[in-house]
C-alpha cells in the first residue's frame, strides 16, 4: 500500500476490535484492503491486525468511541458516527450488576476493550433476503393492514434483518411515518424513504416498555420494536397493536407457534393469561419463523388473514396454542401444492 493517508471509511470490514491498552493493535474481521490480497491459508474469520497506515484513523475512532461512551453515561452499548460511518459499540466486559445500570463515571486507569460493528447504510429489499417469492409478496402487502407481525428465530437467524426489511417495504409501498425502538440500532434506517420518513430511537436496557407507551403520541403508521424481552414491553406492544398501527417485532423462539406462546408468557406477567391471549388473538396478522443453515434461509409462515383466521384466533384466546401446528402444516401443504393464495 502507498503512504497516502487511508481512512477506515474507505475500506471493507465488518467488525473492529479496539483497546485502550498501549501498544495493542486494532483487529478487524473480514478486512479487505485495496490492492492487498488476503494472506494464503488465512481462515476467513481470523482477525487481521490493522496495518500501520490505518493506525491514526483507528486512534481517532477510539477517541470518538470514548467520547460517545461518556455522552451515553458509560452505557455498555451505544452507537457513534465517525467519518461518515455509523458504528454499534459494545464494551467487552464481564456482566455484573453495575453493567445493568448506566454509570455516572468510568473507573480511572481501567483497560477498556471495544467491539465495533459497522452499520451499513444500504437499501434493504425483501427480494434480496432469499425468502420464497410468495412470502415476499405477502409480507409486503400485509403492511396495508393494522396489527402485529412477529419474526421469530434463534440467535444469528437473520430475523432482525427480515423485520427491518419488512418495515421499510411497508413505508415504501404504503407511505407514512415509521418509528423504530432498538437497543441499540443494528442498521441505519433513520431518514427519508420513498413515501415516508423513519425516526430511529435508541433505547437503553429495560426501557422498551416506557418507550412504547410514550410513542403513542408520535402519530406513526408503522412501529418496529427491536426485540420483545420482558413483560412490560410485550404488554405495551400489544396495546399499540390494537390501536391502529402496523407493528413488527422479533422474538426468540423455535417455531411460529412457540413465538406466540413466548409472547403470551411475557405479556401475562403484566396483564394475566386471559387478557394477554385475547390481545394476541385480536391483533396478530402473521408469524414468520426462520433459520439460517450454511448460508441458506429456511422459513415458515403462519397467516391469520385467511379463511381459518377466526378459528385460529379462538385457539389463542382459549390457550390452545399447540393446535395451531395443524394450521401451520395445512398452510404449508397448500403452498407446496401451488395454492398460494388459499394459504393466507
Amino acid at each position: 500500500m502507498s503512504n497516502m493517508p487511508v481512512r477506515l471509511a474507505e475500506i471493507e470490514f465488518s467488525d473492529l476490535f479496539l483497546s485502550s491498552e498501549p501498544g495493542e493493535p486494532g483487529l478487524a474481521l473480514n478486512l479487505r484492503l485495496p490492492g492487498v490480497a488476503p494472506a494464503p491459508g488465512k481462515r476467513p474469520r481470523a482477525p487481521a491486525p490493522l496495518p500501520d497506515i490505518l493506525a491514526p484513523d483507528a486512534a481517532r475512532l477510539f477517541r470518538t468511541v470514548e467520547d460517545g461512551w461518556a455522552q451515553e453515561r458509560f452505557a455498555p452499548e451505544f452507537t457513534v458516527h465517525h467519518d461518515g460511518v455509523d458504528y454499534r459499540c459494545s464494551r467487552i466486559v464481564a456482566p455484573s450488576a453495575s453493567d445493568r445500570t448506566i454509570a455516572a463515571s468510568a473507573p480511572d486507569g481501567e483497560v477498556r476493550h471495544w467491539c465495533l460493528r459497522r452499520l451499513e447504510r444500504r437499501s434493504m429489499d425483501l427480494a434480496d433476503l432469499g425468502l420464497p417469492r410468495w412470502a415476499g409478496t405477502e409480507l409486503r402487502r400485509i403492511g396495508a393492514a393494522s396489527g402485529l407481525v412477529l419474526v421469530a428465530g434463534s440467535f444469528g437467524s437473520g430475523k432482525s434483518t427480515t423485520a427491518a426489511a419488512c418495515f421499510l417495504e411497508w413505508i415504501r409501498a404504503h407511505g407514512g411515518i415509521g418509528v423504530t425502538l432498538e437497543d441499540p440500532p443494528e442498521r441505519v434506517l433513520d431518514g427519508a424513504h420513498d413515501g415516508g420518513r423513519v425516526y430511529q430511537v435508541p433505547i437503553r436496557g429495560e426501557g422498551f416498555g416506557p418507550a412504547i407507551k410514550a410513542s403513542r403520541r408520535w402519530a406513526y403508521r408503522y412501529l418496529y420494536l427491536g426485540e420483545v424481552r420482558d413483560g412490560r414491553a410485550a404488554s405495551e406492544l400489544l396495546q399499540i397493536s390494537l390501536g391502529g398501527p402496523t407493528v413488527i417485532t422479533t422474538i426468540h423462539a423455535s417455531s411460529t407457534v412457540e413465538a406466540l406462546m413466548a409472547l403470551s408468557k411475557f405479556a401475562a406477567q403484566i396483564d394475566g393469561v386471559q387478557t394477554a391471549n385475547d390481545q394476541i388473538a385480536a391483533s396478530v396478522l402473521g408469524v414468520v419463523w426462520q433459520q439460517l443453515h450454511e448460508g441458506r434461509l429456511r422459513m415458515e409462515y403462519l397467516s391469520f388473514r385467511g379463511r381459518n383466521g377466526e378459528a385460529m384466533r379462538t385457539k389463542i384466546a382459549e390457550s390452545r396454542f399447540r393446535l395451531l401446528r395443524e394450521d401451520q402444516d395445512y398452510q404449508a401443504k397448500l403452498r407446496t401444492l401451488g395454492r398460494i393464495e388459499d394459504s393466507f
